[in-house]
């Protein structure tokens, strides 16, 4: 089974992005830039996996998608979930969300990696 490291990197390498592992919460987040340096990645989504459903989940801004013109393609759309309260400002927290299963390389995979590569491209 592919386990998250593997399907990062394999993420990354198709998108065409850089990637760093979260200490904190072990997610991974995709980024524009080959740095650490806190405001300076271009952080445009985080990757996790969802054991119990057997996916990987890949989290990114719906402002970016609506500007890439992705958001369609996303499997959910999710208010206050990329790290800002619903209470605070509800379309910056709104997000799109891609699932992935392990070891595809299916339509589910290429459909997260044709929105992530525009996303990048917008970003």
């Amino acid at each position: 089974m592919e386990t998250l490291g593997e399907f990062i990197q394999r993420l990354a390498e198709r998108v065409g992005c850089f990637y760093h592992k979260c200490q904190s919460s072990g997610m991974y987040s995709l980024k524009k830039a080959e740095t650490n340096v806190k405001g300076k990645m271009g952080v445009f989504a985080w990757v996790f996996e969802r054991k119990r459903d057997n996916v990987f989940q890949i989290d990114s801004f719906k402002k970016l998608g609506d500007k890439s013109n992705v958001t369609h393609l996303a499997d959910k759309i999710a208010g206050g979930l990329i790290f800002v309260s619903k209470t605070q400002d509800s379309e910056a927290g709104t997000g799109i969300i891609f699932y992935v299963q392990k070891n595809s390389k299916g339509p589910d995979y290429e459909k997260a990696v044709e929105a992530l590569k525009a996303i990048l491209s917008v970003k």
